[in-house]
């Protein structure tokens, strides 16, 4: 029985391993701390008591603030928790004889989460945006690394909306203000598009480098670096729900041209649509080298719709002979 236990805990973990890269679904960085009777109690407790917290941060994360407001989950349980898990991985353990402390990482499966929403009547949006290459400015003038470190935590990868920290090498090559052309060489050692300029007074600039889009916002900030880039993920996720999510309407299907150059492009451009929280359907009608013929039904707004494959790296454009087009930004 034992050997049993001992092997389903590893598969447990090498499971979770490859559950959680990039993944919407995991919430990572859950410290957890249980004092009990014994170590063993203290860690059951302890991995109970994570997975509740775990599993309010990803509700936060994967519906919208104002339904939750208008119709509240019902109090979460262990036992509602426990069957929507996939994997748990514990790291930084440290026991004694009643107490346990570690931090926790938790995978939780779609489909479970999708029909706890849907019974609940709230919309499930777990589209992520296309990564951001985050500019921590000021650098120099820091006798500390705190806000950079924070900002590169592995667990902000699972958000919705993905960060990437530029290296302080990079960040204080650029000059007090950088031009697009400047921000754009920067952004193209990192493959990325996206830049978001983050200032510890707590401006930041979100800017989009293919349209040359800027949105500036103010975030609180804190002498906590880990709470002050937990509130700038919170409120890039919440204008990108706003942005993202099909909230009743009309369904439209239409006919789409997707146009590539290359094999790894049209896996991308397949990606960004079967992942797309305003696109409800697509089926492949024809397929050649250069291009393929799909049918879509979306929402029924196409800027919502231009709005969030553009953060995913996708253009759509309205072309006279062509009808509707998607290509790689």
């Amino acid at each position: 029985m034992k050997r049993f236990i001992a092997a389903f805990f590893v598969f447990f973990l090498l499971g979770a391993s490859r559950a959680f890269a990039g993944d919407p679904f995991t919430v990572g960085g859950i410290k957890v701390d249980a004092t009990a009777a014994t170590a063993i109690e203290a860690q059951t407790q302890a991995m109970a008591e994570g997975q509740l917290v775990a599993a309010t941060k990803l509700f936060d994360r994967l519906t919208l603030e104002q339904e939750r407001a208008a119709n509240p989950l019902p109090p979460l349980t262990q036992e509602i928790v426990a069957r929507m898990i996939r994997a748990l991985e514990p790291s930084q353990q440290q026991r004694s004889a009643n107490r346990f402390l570690a931090e926790i990482t938790v995978a939780f499966n779609p489909s479970q989460v999708q029909q706890f929403l849907r019974e609940n009547n709230l919309t499930l949006v777990s589209s992520q945006a296309q990564e951001r290459l985050v500019i921590i400015r000021d650098l120099a003038l820091r006798s500390d690394m705190s806000i950079q470190s924070a900002f590169a935590d592995p667990r902000l990868a699972y958000a919705l909306t993905p960060l990437r920290v530029a290296s302080s090498e990079d960040v204080m090559s650029l000059p007090s203000n950088p031009s697009d052309a400047e921000l754009n060489a920067v952004a193209a050692k990192y493959g990325l598009n996206q830049v978001l300029i983050v200032e510890p007074s707590g401006s930041v600039t979100d800017i989009s480098l293919d349209t040359g889009s800027r949105k500036s916002f103010f975030v609180q900030p804190d002498i906590d670096g880990a709470r002050f880039a937990d509130n700038v993920v919170s409120r890039l996720e919440s204008d990108w729900k706003q942005a993202s999510a099909t909230v009743g309407g009309e369904m439209v299907t239409t006919t789409v041209s997707v146009l590539y150059n290359s094999h790894r492009d049209w896996i991308a451009l397949q990606e960004a649509i079967n992942t797309s929280a305003q696109i409800k359907g697509a089926r492949l009608d024809a397929l050649s080298k250069d291009g393929a013929l799909m049918t879509i039904s979306y929402g029924g707004d196409v800027a919502r719709l231009s709005n969030e494959l553009r953060f995913k790296g996708v253009r759509v454009e309205q072309n006279p002979g062509m009808g509707l087009v998607f290509t790689r930004s």
